[in-house]
């Protein structure tokens, strides 16, 4: 097969590539498409795994979305190329949701389809192995040159060394085959487990029957004692209600009798009811009473206890016992009175007093002249002198009386000056009418609280009065108080005794239908002696516990019914038991068929690994200048390398980076020409990065030759020396 042309819509692909036959280097700089070209060339091939989910290997981006065109179009691509001396082009495009899943295959020149290729077989026909073997041996990338192991590299390179067909089952197969059937009899699920956890259920289920029957003949036990207690309570029950029956018969007839006097007492109390007056009026006249009663002693209380009076002026003595009129008056009469005692008397007498004295002198001197004259002229004047101091002296007395008396008039009003005797009469007369206003509201004060205790007498009289209308015996509020709670008791006890009859009859009967026919039995006396209450405890105990054991009776008896029939569990596990026998025979077997398949592997192993790491030692000699001669591939498919002069086998892993990619190269390169067939292509994706020169010469001269058999696509992101 010849590669002609690449057409790309793939990834950051979006054009055209043209190859030639036999050695094709392309130099191209780094994100130009190198990688994308070699993974579009094996996609066109093999397609693209629509279940790919992301995972550690794909770095979390399957194929399909790190190869999704980045300008938005569908993925496609055709390949041009000659297979069997044909010109085919073979075509993939996307097709619904699945990118790449419409495959076409047809002659360039004509068009005309080939049948035999398809999207699933078309790498296998065209390169002559599957998808894992072409990506292990002749698609070579820089970061991918390790082989990894794999089941169809493995049945391929068992090809070698055996008959050469590959139709059978790679030893990894087989030893997957075994260990699936090993573990469909052992895993999680496997036969042997699930028969073996069915069988723990199902004897630990028929031990859970055997326990539950046990616990039914138990429990089936303990109802009987239960029933059998419950019987005998409930005779002792029925005896003490038939004893109690016969009781109330012999009772019904007292019930009567009591019933009948009950019955007479009320009519008696009905005559007596009828002459009182109702009850409602009885109270009305009990709280009138009390409520009068209270108000008269109230009212005594406060005419008892009222000590409010009018204070009494301090008056001089002058106006006690004066109205304020009566002082005014007196006040201006002894104004007026002072007035004239205090006035002036008249001077006559003292003219009077010198002509007596002018007379007597006159008579002395006449004396001389006429004695008789003298004498009767000087003895008038002399008794007209004497009669003139006596009227003086008098005068004088009655001037002095008139005096004090003004005095004792100024003494009486205690005041210097009369012109004070009305503003003093004034302010008496003020004081008074304050004072008589004040007695007067006391006067009246005390008159209304006499008129309230002789209206709360009066209304008191009224109630009693009241009250005399049945109970004429009444004088006092007590009396009456007393004939009013005698009333009332009255109708109370009327309407007692009548619920008591009332009672006594419904009891009566109710009793008499039910006690009345019965014939009277004679009373158990040791039955009415029981403890009812014991034994009605002792009832619902037993009714409780038997419930109880009904219900635990009924739910055994309802497991045992699902758990099914125990000869049938017992068949079931037998069966079980001889299954699971067979099948740890048969594990045994396969454990055998295992060590047996293990040993032919690492037989088959030691024969095909000298024929590659032969091949792949010469290709590594001639890269390296015959430093490294000797390469060993393991079981694992790790490569181990020796120098010339050396003894010890160094792995890869312990090498340079350039060193392990040339082994892992030349590993390729000899199971490329151990298992692909001559024509089939290889692919390089900068697989030489990491080579010096020296060895990069040697490896292109390594291609060049490999090319002289099949076409060789080396893509290199740097000139490599020639």
């Amino acid at each position: 097969m010849i590669i002609k042309k690449l057409r790309a819509s793939f990834g950051k692909l979006k054009g055209s590539l043209e190859l030639k036959e036999g050695y094709n280097e392309l130099c191209l700089p780094n994100e130009a498409g190198k990688s994308t070209w070699s993974a579009f060339l094996v996609a066109m091939l093999y397609g693209i795994a629509n279940s790919e989910r992301p995972n550690a290997q794909n770095q979390g981006l399957p194929a399909k979305e790190r190869y999704r065109p980045w300008d938005g179009s569908p993925m496609e691509g055709a390949i041009e190329l000659e297979w069997n001396g044909r010109a085919i082009t073979i075509e993939r495009s996307t097709a619904g949701r699945v990118p790449m899943g419409k495959f076409t295959a047809y002659e360039t020149a004509s068009g005309t389809p080939i049948p035999e290729l398809t999207g699933e077989n078309c790498g296998r026909i065209l390169c002559g192995v599957e998808r894992s073997v072409f990506e292990r041996s002749a698609f070579i990338r820089q970061l991918g040159l390790a082989v990894s192991p794999d089941a169809a590299l493995e049945k391929r390179l068992g090809a070698l060394v055996t008959t050469g067909e590959e139709d059978g089952l790679s030893c990894s197969q087989l030893e997957k085959e075994l260990k699936n059937r090993r573990n469909k009899l052992i895993g999680r699920s496997g036969r042997i487990t699930k028969n073996s956890a069915t069988l723990n259920a199902l004897e630990e289920r028929l031990g859970d029957l055997r326990r539950m029957q046990e616990e039914a003949m138990e429990l089936t036990a303990r109802k009987e004692v239960r029933e059998q207690a419950l019987r005998e309570t409930k005779q002792q029950l029925d005896r003490l209600e038939r004893a109690r029956a016969a009781q109330k018969r012999a009772g019904l007839s007292e019930l009567e009798a009591q019933l009948a006097r009950q019955e007479q007492r009320c009519r008696e109390l009905e005559q007596t009811a009828k002459q009182l007056p109702s009850e409602e009026q009885l109270h009305r006249l009990r709280q009138q009473l009390d409520r009068r009663e209270s108000a008269l002693q109230t009212a005594k209380m406060e005419a008892a206890f009222y000590t409010g009076s009018a204070e009494k002026p301090q008056v001089l003595p002058c106006f006690a016992g004066l109205s304020g009129e009566e002082a005014l008056l007196q006040a201006k009469a002894d104004q007026q009175r002072y007035a004239t005692l205090a006035a002036p008397a008249p001077q006559r007498l003292t003219a009077v007093l010198i002509v007596c004295l002018l007379l007597l002198g006159a008579g002395i001197g006449l004396c001389f002249f006429s004695l008789i004259i003298g004498l009767c002229l000087a003895g008038l004047g002399l008794l007209g002198t004497v009669f003139t101091l006596l009227l003086r002296s008098w005068g004088k007395t009655k001037k002095w009386e008139k005096a004090h008396q003004a005095e004792l008039i100024l003494l009486r009003y205690g005041v210097r000056d009369p012109l004070q005797f009305l503003p003093l009469a004034e302010a008496y007369g003020a004081t008074m009418a304050r004072y008589e206003k004040e007695a007067g509201l006391h006067e009246a004060q005390r008159r209304q609280l006499a008129e309230a205790r002789a209206a709360a007498e009066s209304a008191l009289e009224e109630s009693i009065r009241q009250v005399q209308q049945f109970a004429p015996d009444c004088r006092t509020a007590q009396d009456c108080r007393e004939a009013l709670s005698a009333a009332l008791s009255t109708h109370s006890e009327l309407l007692s005794g009548r619920r008591q009859a009332e009672a006594q009859r419904r009891q009566y009967e109710a009793l008499r239908p039910v006690l009345g026919g019965s014939p009277e039995n004679e009373v158990d006396q040791e039955a009415l002696h029981f403890d009812e209450a014991k034994l009605l405890y002792e009832k619902r105990s037993s009714e409780s516990a038997l419930s109880k054991l009904c219900s635990g009776l009924d739910q055994i008896r309802g497991a045992l019914s699902a758990m099914g029939d125990p000869v049938t569990m017992e068949a079931e596990a037998e069966q079980l038991r001889e299954q699971i026998d067979r099948d740890t025979l048969q594990l045994e077997v396969m454990d055998i068929a295992m060590a047996a398949l293990q040993e032919a592997d690492e037989e088959l192993r030691s024969r095909f690994s000298p024929r590659i790491t032969a091949e792949a030692g010469k290709l590594l000699a001639a890269m390296t200048g015959e430093k490294y001669p000797t390469l060993l591939l393991d079981p694992e498919l790790q490569l181990s390398v020796r120098e010339a002069e050396g003894t010890v086998m160094r792995p890869a892993a312990a090498m340079s980076c350039g060193t392990a990619d040339q082994m892992y190269l030349a590993l390729r390169l000899a199971m490329s020409h151990q298992l692909l067939p001559e024509k089939v292509p290889l692919i390089l994706d900068d697989a030489l990065v990491n080579f010096d020169d020296a060895r990069t010469r040697a490896a292109i001269a390594l291609l060049k030759q490999e090319a002289e058999t099949r076409q060789v696509i080396l893509f290199t992101c740097r000139s490599l020396p020639q």
